[in-house]
């Protein structure tokens, strides 16, 4: 009498999940960055808390930017000052306008100063906390990264449009070495202007909503949620 064989089932292996695609990373003197024209720019900028259904004036914010040059070099200066109610923070950074890489940057805090020099992937200068003696800063990163705090300056040498997605190293004096995602989700008007929205992603749970205006690359809106109920709203006061 003929036997029947049982089939063998020979288990599959279980599924490896695809990586994530992610978008490329742009690096100071990076070819996809577009010359940057000459800048001649002061902005000024009302900073507000949403909480709930409270708005909430928590200061102000000037940015003063120009072209200027140190040894034949031609460079971006960006002096920043924040007031929020007693607090005032001032701070000037020095970019290589034809790579956007950073030189130099100065930063008096309410609590410290700030003084770094750049060269590549090396980060050198000094935090002098008010009451203690200055710490020294001196590293090496693995790769040569944008400063943090210049990352509006960036975005207007991007080649934003919708779909448009970057990763940007930066060196934050508090956190090293970090990545910042740009995402290009559409296109609105914000202030009678044409805008690119952007998603700017700082870290895991923290991003911001930016609209840069098309015609100007100038920042017309920040929105940062601080919690499930508050947000930092930060907007251009139309000249």
């Amino acid at each position: 009498m003929p036997c029947a064989l049982s089939a063998q089932v020979v288990p599959r292996p279980p599924a490896v999940p695809a990586a994530p695609v992610l978008p490329p990373r742009v690096l100071p003197g990076d070819a996809s960055l577009r010359p940057l024209p000459s800048l001649h720019d002061s902005v000024r900028y009302t900073l507000t808390m949403s909480r709930d259904a409270d708005e909430i004036p928590v200061g102000r914010l000037t940015e003063l930017w120009r072209t200027d040059s140190a040894s034949g070099t031609p460079l971006v200066l960006r002096v920043q000052r924040l007031q929020r109610n007693t607090m005032q923070l001032i701070d000037s950074t020095w970019t290589d306008a034809r790579t956007l890489a950073p030189r130099a940057r100065r930063s008096l805090q309410q609590n410290r100063r700030v003084l770094l020099e750049f060269n590549g992937a090396r980060v050198k200068g000094s935090l002098a906390p008010l009451d203690a003696p200055p710490v020294p800063v001196d590293t090496t990163l693995r790769l040569a990264p944008f400063d943090a705090g210049n990352w509006e300056l960036v975005l207007r040498a991007l080649p934003l449009a919708t779909g448009y997605a970057a990763r940007l190293p930066v060196y934050d004096l508090d956190g090293g070495l970090r990545e910042y995602l740009v995402q290009v989700t559409g296109q609105t008007t914000m202030q009678e202007e044409a805008a690119h929205v952007v998603v700017l992603t700082l870290a895991r749970n923290r991003e911001s909503v930016v609209w840069v205006s098309v015609h100007s690359g100038q920042v017309l809106q920040i929105e940062t949620m601080l919690g499930e109920t508050t947000m930092l709203r930060q907007v251009r006061v139309r000249p």
